[in-house]
């Protein structure tokens, strides 16, 4: 295999030197507070106490106690009290015997000038024992593979159970510790605790183990999470206006379009798109407050925002970039179109070369809610296309403002090729090829190890991923929190591949099984 790269050497000089100036408070303090010392002190056994003493490093300030201190198990309660550096829970009952108990500081504790705060566990024992079983996690995104900091992560006694017997959260690194874990089978979960409820919310980032694991002595793992936003549940009904005209749905994986109803809408006159297998467009002739949609059993009212008083692009674009494949450029407004108008020399292409306009005769049409226009038979290197006000109307009767973008051409010797072996064993996957944090190709239906081919590249850096598209809907799903089923699995090429003009670039993305 041909392999084609570059070797980059940086060398860093570091300079110094004497500065005039004022002199300040010194550095930030960006650290939260740390127990100097307490009673019972972290790890100690024989506890027999009405009392718990805590005395931090710095003055603090104490917040939400009520939500913010969790005494586990929960048989105790208490009340709080704090004196300058030094934090008191009085104990209301007295502590079961041969038990360890974990007090966390769930960002309770905030120091008094810069508001730093984590979280902070106090772990004794009123027997002669202590609870030492560890289990570790590691958790990332599961679309960027980014490690996730500020993460909560669970143990439950079942799936059932709203709020964790055991949690901690991942550092910087996205990396956690829980500690003094009782011997048993629990089940696992992460979260992002955004309402600080220590529960798994509907709508939070999170991912679920269905299966229990072991916990004893002689566990050692460290578990991997990829949390995501959860799919919608199966029994809900997925819709919203994407602007006034365009509306959006989304169907649970049982149900098929075709039985999807709009009430006071006929469904066979309403232009639509399909996105995907279970998503639609509509782009509505008509604005309305609301609409009401059903499926089956299901239904939801979606409301709308005000209706729209000008024509305006659902994305401005300030330049087209043409392939040698590419005949037309497009445009998508935020509402469907109704006509153009031709009668007044309303398009043109002007040469910055030679400071010249050509008007556009021919070649502009409109579908839905897209303006296009075939740029055959036209000069388009370097012009720019320009769209005088009022040439398009829109459904309601409004008009766009004036247009103007760049139009650039690229012939054949001026791009690129990128080659691609996948070395896997995943039986359905497609891949997508991205170029500034945009998605600029994609192949779907692959299966097995196989040689991808990407032409007609503009030069630039592109990044590479592969999802394994198990339910072959040729999208990534995230986890579905019904049936626990994890999100799909996607991958990163580790590093950003350098494409350049009449080149034929080669590499190979190795799967892990």
């Amino acid at each position: 295999m041909v392999r084609f790269g570059v070797v980059l050497v940086s060398f860093l000089v570091l300079f110094s030197c004497a500065q005039i100036g004022t002199i300040n408070g010194g550095a930030k303090d960006i650290s939260p507070p740390r127990i100097e010392k307490s009673a019972p002190v972290d790890g100690e056994v024989n506890v027999d106490t009405d009392q718990i003493q805590i005395e931090f490093d710095e003055f603090v300030v104490l917040q939400k106690p009520k939500e913010n201190l969790i005494l586990l198990p929960s048989d105790v309660s208490y009340e709080t009290k704090l004196v300058n550096k030094k934090l008191t829970l009085d104990l209301q009952e007295k502590l079961s015997p041969n038990t360890t108990y974990s007090l966390y500081l769930n960002e309770a504790i905030k120091d008094l000038t810069e508001g730093n705060d984590t979280l902070i566990q106090l772990v004794f024992s009123t027997g002669p024992f202590l609870d030492s079983n560890v289990v570790n996690f590691q958790v990332m995104d599961a679309f960027s593979n980014e490690i996730e900091p500020e993460i909560t992560v669970g143990l439950f006694d079942s799936l059932e159970q709203l709020q964790p017997i055991y949690f901690s959260k991942t550092d910087a690194q996205g990396m956690a510790r829980i500690r003094a874990i009782a011997e048993g089978n629990y089940f696992y979960a992460a979260f992002d605790d955004e309402n600080k409820n220590r529960a798994r919310d509907r709508d939070e980032f999170q991912f679920a183990e269905k299966y229990s694991i072991q916990v004893d002595s002689n566990y050692t793992d460290t578990l991997k999470l990829f949390i995501s936003q959860p799919l919608i549940p199966q029994n809900s009904l997925n819709a919203s206006f994407i602007s006034p005209y365009i509306l959006a749905i989304r169907t649970p994986a049982q149900y098929t379009l075709d039985r999807l109803k709009i009430k006071g809408l006929n469904m066979e006159q309403i232009p639509s798109q399909k996105i995907n297998e279970d998503s639609l467009h509509f782009y509505l002739p008509s604005y309305y407050d609301f609409l009401q949609v059903s499926l089956d059993t299901l239904s939801k009212k979606v409301r709308n925002s005000e209706d729209l008083t000008k024509l305006s692009l659902l994305n401005k674009v300030k330049n087209f970039t043409l392939t040698p494949k590419d005949c037309c450029l497009e445009m998508s407004f935020d509402m469907p179109l109704d006509s153009i108008d031709m009668t007044k020399g309303s398009f043109s292409l002007f040469s910055p070369q030679d400071s010249v306009y050509t008007q556009v005769q021919s070649g502009v049409s409109i579908s839905n809610n897209t303006f296009r226009f075939n740029t055959e038979g036209y000069e388009c290197n370097n012009v720019r296309f320009e769209i005088d006000s009022g040439a398009i109307w829109g459904v309601n009767g409004t008009v766009n403002s004036a247009i103007k973008t760049v139009i650039q051409r690229k012939e054949i010797d001026a791009l690129g090729v990128l080659n691609i072996d996948v070395n896997t064993v995943m039986k359905y996957w497609f891949i997508e090829l991205h170029k500034d944090g945009k998605e600029v190709a994609r192949r779907h239906a692959l299966s097995g190890r196989q040689r991808v081919v990407f032409d007609d590249l503009i030069p630039g850096n592109y990044t590479v991923h592969i999802v394994e598209d198990a339910n072959k809907n040729k999208i990534w799903d995230p986890f579905e929190p019904t049936s626990f089923r994890p999100p799909e699995k996607r991958f990163s090429y580790g590093r950003k591949t350098s494409v350049k003009a009449n080149f034929e670039h080669e590499i190979e993305f190795i799967i892990p099984e």
